[in-house]
């Protein structure tokens, strides 16, 4: 297929996707069986805001009239409603990875790469196979809905035969 034609499919999906998310209907091409569990960042949202509440009241009287440093303090308030609001942290299940969404960037660590999951009542963490990276989902720091983070990464791990909370693997035949 020529690269002309792929744009102007990609153009047409995307209009008809947007017409059907207004009708309430599933797009065109969606990845099934992936699930977006949404928290909210409240951490950096809050440190954001005081920087600005702070750069607003000790701001010097000779440079009150300076409209630089209001935008600055407007920008600070500004970036934190934008950072609570807008960027919120997700876990999103699919069908053979997990991704999320950091500071950096977005993702996503396949079902093989996955050393072990730990489920608690009030933060679940992934592990993963390199020994030192791991990834928590906690109710305090970033308001995720821990009964549905925690039946989604149980039926994840369920399927992917990954252990769950420190147990070892099931051997075959054995």
């Amino acid at each position: 297929m020529s690269r002309k034609w792929e744009r102007m499919v990609e153009k047409n999906s995307k209009r008809m996707n947007q017409d059907r998310l207004k009708k309430g209907q599933a797009p065109i091409g969606a990845k099934d069986g992936q699930e977006r569990i949404k928290g909210r960042s409240w951490v950096f949202p809050l440190v954001l805001a005081s920087a600005g509440i702070l750069f607003a009241f000790t701001m010097p009287q000779a440079n009150a009239g300076d409209t630089l440093y209001q935008i600055t303090v407007g920008l600070y308030l500004l970036l934190a409603l934008f950072h609570f609001f807008v960027r919120r942290p997700y876990l999103k299940v699919g069908k053979n990875e997990l991704g999320w969404r950091t500071y950096a960037g977005d993702r996503s660590v396949a079902a093989q790469d996955i050393a072990s999951i730990h489920i608690g009542d009030h933060r679940s963490t992934v592990m993963l196979k390199d020994g030192k990276t791991k990834r928590s989902f906690s109710k305090a720091y970033h308001l995720y809905p821990m009964k549905r983070i925690n039946e989604a990464l149980t039926q994840f791990a369920a399927a992917h035969h990954i252990p769950l909370n420190g147990a070892e693997k099931e051997t075959v035949g054995a």
